[in-house]
Parts: structure tokens; sequence; C-alpha cells
């Protein structure tokens, strides 16, 4: 018994000794070859003698976590670290080429200290699977693709994260559907945003800022035309707004002879090529046609050449997305309380505004958000109807064709993108249902108070 607890206690201080051996064994031979290897290459002077000792330190670190900690846990596990030490080995080093001077240089940075980062951060991030998968993220956007790092590292993060939560989610309810159709659809989000997202690393903050804030012409003009832009979309929301919803409401609670042709020509700005609409709108209020001359002789309202003119044609082209958005939101409200509020002694009217709209001014809201991007955006009929005021749109397209792609309308195009996000993500957050039904509890408590006065 006591042989066989001398033997039991003995065999992990045996077990250890062998790793403790095996540790110091290889830290040396790795401190041996890191000298034979960097020596030739840097010489001895004191940078040379700092990266030879920061590489030695990575890999004493390295085969500490390998022998102490991913051993124990199976040899599959172990010849997963020595594996990925030597393709860092592979990506950063083992294929530097071309003459000296510039052989070891990876991206202005040595390749021997980004072997030693990348293999310090793995000892450290190999117990952690999240974040070694985030990093592994970052070596093939910036080593694989190098032209498009930034976008591509960014994409493939958030491929990352989410797919290990869905992943995760779809073993736990054996259902991987949703993590298949989560792949495919992660590819048109792909297509979507990688030219956005490549388009919006190509220039520097300091770019953006000139572009915008700079004291000569071109920035003048630029903040004219964002400021037109602004100006027109909301106005355009506006009036969308005021016109659509009643249509919306019609076509959702009516029927008659006719419906569903008046509900396809709802969509027809949709489907018409935007260079068709700005013709069909030119046709008609150009100072040469004849209801230009009437009104600008009769009301002295100029269309052509005037942000009025703007706004008509951003209304032709987006009013389709509120009115669309409107309807969703009228059926899905039940007509059921329409009428008990109207049993209740309240007119039409009044049950418009007291009922309906308030449950479906969230879905209406989401619409004058889309109505906002489509009109802020719209290129193709405004060119057409008003070449001047400039929108921001018009202004990246002729700086387009005065300069090329090199030019100032890239970073123009970055400063629509940059401000199109900030006032999305703002307008969605303001839209989220915990923020809108705060709204609706303080406008109900408001009117409330209101009516006991």
């Amino acid at each position: 018994m006591i042989q066989c607890g001398a033997v039991a206690i003995g065999t992990p201080r045996k077990v250890s000794l062998r790793r403790l051996a095996l540790f110091v064994a290889g830290a040396l031979a790795a401190a041996v070859a890191a000298w034979l290897w960097l020596t030739p290459a840097f010489g001895r002077g004191p940078t040379a003698l700092t990266i030879i000792a920061f590489i030695v330190s990575v890999n004493t670190f390295y085969l500490y976590n390998l022998v102490f900690h991913l051993l124990p846990k199976g040899r599959w596990v172990a010849a997963m670290a020595l594996g990925w030490y030597a393709a860092l080995f592979a990506i950063f080093v083992g294929v530097a080429v071309g003459p000296p001077e510039t052989r070891w240089v990876f991206g202005g940075v040595h390749r021997v200290l980004l072997f030693g980062l990348f293999t310090l951060l793995t000892g450290a991030f190999f117990h952690v699977p999240v974040l070694f998968g985030a990093m592994v993220a970052v070596i093939v956007g910036y080593v694989v693709f190098p032209f498009f790092a930034e976008a591509t590292t960014a994409l493939l993060l958030v491929l990352y994260l989410v797919g290990l939560v869905e992943l995760r989610r779809a073993r736990e309810t054996n259902n991987f559907v949703v993590f298949g159709c989560f792949l495919l659809g992660f590819i048109l989000v792909l297509v979507v945003l990688f030219p956005v997202g490549n388009l919006g690393v190509m220039r520097s903050p300091q770019d953006l800022k000139t572009a915008v804030f700079g004291h000569d012409a071109a920035a003048h003009e630029t903040r004219r035309a964002l400021a037109m832009s602004l100006r027109t979309a909301t106005v355009t929301t506006a009036l969308v707004l005021a016109l659509g919803v009643p249509l919306g409401y019609f076509l959702v609670r009516s029927d008659f002879r006719g419906k569903r042709i008046l509900d396809a020509l709802v969509d027809l700005p949709i489907v018409l090529p935007p260079p068709v609409a700005g013709l069909a709108l030119v046709q008609l209020v150009a100072p040469n046609q004849a209801f230009g001359r009437f009104l600008d002789e009769r009301l002295g309202i100029v269309l052509a050449n005037d942000w009025k003119g703007i706004v008509l044609a951003q209304a032709f082209v987006s009013s389709p997305f509120l009115v669309r958005s409107a309807m969703a939101a009228f059926q899905a409200v039940d007509p059921k309380l329409e009428n008990v509020s109207r049993t209740l002694g309240a007119g039409p009217l009044a049950t418009f505004f007291r009922v309906t709209l308030p449950l479906s001014a969230r879905g209406i809201f989401m619409g004058c958000i889309l109505t906002w991007g489509r009109a802020i955006g719209e290129f193709g009929s405004v060119s057409f109807i008003a070449e001047s005021p400039e929108t921001m749109p018009v202004r990246i397209y002729k700086q387009f064709v005065e300069s090329g792609e090199k030019g100032p309308s890239t970073t123009l195009a970055i400063l629509m993108v940059f401000l199109c996000v900030a006032v999305f993500a703002g307008l969605h957050l303001l839209a989220s249902r915990t923020l809108w039904r705060n709204v609706s509890t303080i406008w109900g408590r408001a009117r409330g108070a209101g009516s006991r006065t």
C-alpha cells in the first residue's frame, strides 16, 4: 500500500520534472537558434540585441504555455499550437526575400517583430478562443488581403463574432438552419458593405476636415452642397409625410374598382430609371414648357435650377417608401380598435389621431427614415432638373468627371457615407422599441394632464 502510495504520489512529480526538463531544453535551444539565426542578419549592436532578447522572451513564454498548459489538455491541442507557430513563422519570416535592407521589413515594420508580437498574443489568447479567433481574423485581413486590410478585417471580425454566437445557439438547439442562412446572407452583406468599408478608409480624417472646414472655394461649395442636401431631404420627408400617410390610410381602408391599379402605380417611381424620372419632370416644369411658364408667370414659382425643383424630384423618387411603410403600419392596426373608439363616442377624425395614428406611428417613422435616405442620395432626376444649386450627389459626380477617382470626389463620397451612417444610426436608435415606448408614455401623460386641466 505504501509502495503503491509512493508510486501514486511520485508519478505526477516525475511528469512535472519531465515537463520542466523539456521546457528548459526547449528554451535553451530556441535561444541558441535565435542567436545563430538573427545575429548574421542584424549584427550585435544594441538594437539587434534588443530584438533578439524580445524573440527569446516570446519563444520562452510560448513554450511555457505549450508545455505546462496545452500539453496536459492533449496532444492534438499541442500539435495545433505548434502548427500555428509554424504558420506565423512562415507568414512573417520564413518567406522573407529580397535585398538585405528590405528583406526583414513588412509594411514598414520588422518582420521579426511582427512574428514575435503575434506569437506573444497567441500564447496569451490560446486560452480564450474568442480572442484567438479575433487575432486570426486580423492576421488574415492584413496579410492575405493587404490592399483591403481594414475593410476585410472589420467584416471578418463581424462574421467571426456573430457566427460564433449563432453556431453555439445552433448546437444547443440542434437546428443549423438559422446558422446556414446567416452564412449565405453574409455573402450579400459582403457585397454591400465591402465597397463602402473599403471606401471609408481611403482618406485620412485630415482630408475630411479640410474638405468641409477649409477656407478655400472648394470647401465653401462643399458646405453649400451639404447644407442643400440636408435641407431638401428634410423638406421632402415632411412633404411626403403630410401627403403619403393619408394616401396609405386610404389604400388600406378603402375598397373600389381599380384599387389594384392605383396600388401598383404607387411603386412606379421605384421601377423607373432615374434619368427617365428626371426627364419626365423636366418636360413638365421646365421654363420653356407650358406648365413651367404658367407657374412662373402666374404664381412666380420657378422649379428648374431651384431648391424647390430638387424637392420635387426627391419627393417623386422617395414617396413610395413612406407610402408602403404607412400602409404596412395601418394594416397592422386591428379595425376593431377603431370601431371600439367610435362606439365610445369618438368621431372618425379623433379616432384616426388618437387610436390609429399612435399605433402605427413607429412604422410610419421607419418610412420617414427610408424616405429621407432615398431623398438625400438621389442623383439622376435631380441632375436633370437642377444642376445648380448643387446637392452632394451632384457635386460628387462633377468632381469625379473633372478629376477622376483620385480627386476630391472620393473624400466627398466618404463624407456622405459618414453622414448617412450617423443619421441612420441616430434615427434607428430613436425608433427602437424601448425609446419609442418611453416617448409614447410621456406623450400620453402630457395629454392626460392637459385634458384634466
